[in-house]
């Protein structure tokens, strides 16, 4: 850059100078649009300062600085290197030509260019910088979105699985009595009609309030003080069922709570699908920090238990249900009696 540093001369001064200094300043304005070309405009102005002997101010010398660090900090990079290689390369040629520029004027002005070029490389990496972590944390939230929503389809599955299941088995073997019953007891045969009805609204209830509920954000559905309402259902299709419930029943987190719901639920469903009409005693203590659960089953019948796919499944299910509310589950076969014991968290935490 062919600015030299005989920037205290007033001698010789004519319009041609001021000219070549509106030439080196003006372009700062549209440094943004495009520095290499403005910078070449602004550095052919200070070569001919220097060819004419014109004055070169100390103003006309930051516009070019300016344009220097514009041109390192937004360029292609490549232009920005060779433009900062070639720049002693410039020094030196003007100082060749302007003889009355000392070592130590040139020196001066080098360190000048070298700053300059030196903040502009410092202004790209940091937009460079600020660039990919923006990438980053927009890759980390999309990520974090497909996390969420492939949860939410998990918890969606789960849902309609335990609902669709027990309806779908009451409804089986509701299904079958009546086929048993049709010919010679009709009272029976209006008793299964009903509770297939019955059953079915209830299903068709449940899973439109869980999916008029999903915008919400909460597990919606029933919790353990809908136990009783759940254990007469059962009673009025066949199943005898005991519940005991101890401790200080109080409201628990709503994903704890439907937790127990769907444990209880989904034991006794798999007990009435297997064991056919039989007993069954459910056992809900509430401890200070968590509840515990009991389901379990009289013998007759056990023997094929939970040895289908589908029960398995359900299981597993189970398992996971109780996993992601913070607690624990174990399913125990002995001497024909199955039984389901599960340790839920009752901190709002959980």
């Amino acid at each position: 850059m062919a600015v030299t540093g005989h920037c205290c001369q007033v001698g010789r001064v004519h319009a041609g100078g001021y000219l070549l200094t509106l030439a080196e300043t003006l372009p700062v304005a549209w440094r943004r649009r495009a520095p290499v070309t403005l910078i070449l405009v602004a550095g052919a102005a200070g070569a001919a300062q220097v060819v004419t002997d014109s004055p070169v101010t100390d103003f006309s010398k930051i516009g070019v600085l300016v344009l220097f660090f514009t041109v390192a900090s937004q360029s292609r990079q490549i232009v920005a290197v060779i433009m900062a290689a070639l720049t002693p390369a410039g020094l030196l040629a003007a100082g060749v030509i302007d003889r009355s520029s000392t070592a130590d004027e040139l020196m001066i002005l080098y360190v000048q260019f070298a700053l300059a070029a030196g903040l502009g490389f410092a202004a790209r990496y940091r937009r460079r910088l600020a660039v990919e972590q923006a990438e980053r944390l927009a890759r980390e939230e999309g990520e974090r979105a497909r996390a969420v929503a492939a949860a939410e389809r998990r918890r969606l599955a789960r849902e309609l699985h335990d609902v669709v299941v027990h309806a779908l088995s009451v409804i089986s073997i509701q299904a079958n009595a009546a086929r048993s019953v049709m010919e010679v007891a009709p009272d029976e045969l209006r008793a299964c009609l009903l509770a297939i009805e019955a059953v079915s609204r209830e299903a068709w209830t449940e899973m439109r309030l869980f999916l008029d509920q999903e915008g919400d954000g909460a597990p919606p559905g029933p919790g353990l003080t809908h136990l009783a309402g759940l254990v007469e259902r059962f009673e009025q299709i066949g199943l005898s069922v005991d519940l005991v419930v101890t401790g200080n029943v109080r409201p628990l987190p709503a994903g704890v709570d439907l937790c127990a719901y769907r444990i209880v639920q989904e034991s006794l469903t798999n007990v009435l699908r297997h064991a056919g009409q039989d007993r069954a005693q459910v056992a809900v203590g509430y401890g200070e920090r968590s509840v515990h659960l009991e389901i379990a089953n009289t013998a007759r019948g056990i023997a094929q238990a939970h040895t289908g796919k589908a029960a398995h499944h359900g299981m597993r299910a189970l398992h996971e249900r109780a996993r992601l509310a913070g607690g624990e589950l174990s399913v125990e076969e002995a001497s024909g009696r199955f039984t389901v014991r599960a340790r839920l968290p009752t901190e709002a935490s959980a």
